[in-house]
C-alpha cells in the first residue's frame, strides 16, 4: 500500500513523503496544490473540458487554476483527481506502462459495460468498478 500512496503522491507532484492513505486526506482536505489538477492532465493526456469535467468543476475554474501558481483545488475536485491518479497508477502497473494505460482508460472495457475507464471514474462507485477490472485482469480472471 505504501508504494502506491507514495507513487500517487508523486503523480499528483506532492512533494511530502507520505506513508499513508491518511496523509494524502489530510493534504486532499487542506487543498491539494493547482499543479496537480496539470499534472493529472498530462497524465492522462486529457483536454480542459475533459479535465473540467473529471474535476466536477467548470472550464473557468480550470483556467482560473492555471493562471494562479498559489491556488489550490477545493477538496471535492481534489479528491477527484486523487482518484483518477491512483487509478493511473494501477492501471500503469496492470497493463504494463503508461502509453498502454492510457490507451486503457480511453478504450471501451466490455467489463463496465462498453464504458471507457474515463467516462467510469467519474463517480466513486464507477471507480470501484473500474478497479475492480484491473484487479480481474491482474489476476487473469475473464474480464
Amino acid at each position: 500500500m505504501t508504494v502506491l500512496v507514495e507513487t500517487v503522491g508523486r503523480l499528483l507532484g506532492l512533494r511530502s513523503r507520505m506513508s499513508s492513505r491518511l496523509d494524502l486526506a489530510r493534504m486532499i482536505r487542506e487543498g491539494l496544490p493547482q499543479g496537480a489538477a496539470e499534472r493529472v492532465k498530462g497524465l492522462l493526456d486529457l483536454n480542459d473540458r475533459e479535465l473540467a469535467a473529471a474535476m466536477g468543476v467548470s472550464q473557468k475554474t480550470v483556467s482560473r487554476l492555471r493562471k494562479s501558481p498559489a491556488a489550490r483545488v477545493n477538496p471535492v475536485a481534489g479528491d477527484r483527481l486523487y482518484r483518477m491518479a491512483r487509478l493511473y497508477a494501477l492501471a500503469t502497473t496492470v497493463t504494463g506502462g503508461e502509453e498502454p494505460a492510457r490507451a486503457w482508460l480511453r478504450s471501451p472495457q466490455f467489463g463496465l459495460a462498453g464504458q471507457t475507464p474515463l467516462e467510469s471514474m467519474l463517480t466513486e462507485a464507477g471507480a470501484r468498478e473500474v478497479e475492480d477490472l484491473l484487479g480481474r485482469i491482474e489476476h487473469g480472471v475473464l474480464a
